[in-house]
């Protein structure tokens, strides 16, 4: 089986669990932090990853990380991930968990990247155009700088994305003029 349908099955399940027993807002909330944990930290991403260290110890340092903040339903499902000896799809399973648990509320991701900080009342129209487009009653706003796009903004909804960048509108004209 591939990387990515495991990952995606026991996201999958991770939510039906979650929505059984009507937790899954704490869970999405433990799923985000643990990404979070992952991308901050190599170290922690070895210890998930690491074939020498015995499963036993792995869920002993993860309980001791996350036992006072994460739910019960969190904690025991990175337990069946080491017995199962899928610990190292952890960050996969989170990314898409947060994926379906999005689907699932009808929320709308949407991550806007600009060249200096948007403004709020430019957070606030694209929020209501994502609204209107996409027809979800909620969104999920991001805000990414990146100088290099010059000016402008990219907006990314979901798996679309609209540049209206002056990055972009530079190349169109340059390669319009050869």
């Amino acid at each position: 089986m591939n990387d990515s349908k495991i990952s995606v099955r026991y996201a999958k399940a991770l939510l039906q669990a979650a929505t059984e027993s009507n937790c899954e807002d704490t869970v999405r909330a433990d799923m985000s932090s643990l990404l979070g944990c992952i991308n901050a930290s190599s170290d922690f991403k070895v210890l998930l990853e690491s074939p020498v260290m015995a499963d036993d110890r792995k869920v002993e340092i993860f309980d001791s990380l996350f036992a006072e903040s994460f739910c019960k339903l969190t904690l025991d499902f990175f337990k069946v991930l080491v017995k199962n000896k899928r610990e190292n799809f952890l960050r996969m399973i989170c990314l898409n968990f947060a994926e379906f648990y999005a689907r699932s509320k009808n929320i709308k991701r949407v991550q806007i990247t600009s060249a200096v900080a948007a403004t709020d009342s430019v957070k606030e129209q694209v929020r209501e155009l994502a609204k209107s487009v996409g027809g979800g009653s909620n969104v999920e706003l991001t805000v990414k700088i990146n100088p290099d796009i010059i000016g402008g903004l990219i907006v990314q909804v979901d798996d679309k994305v609209y540049d209206a960048s002056v990055r972009t509108q530079l190349a169109k004209i340059k390669e319009n003029l050869k």
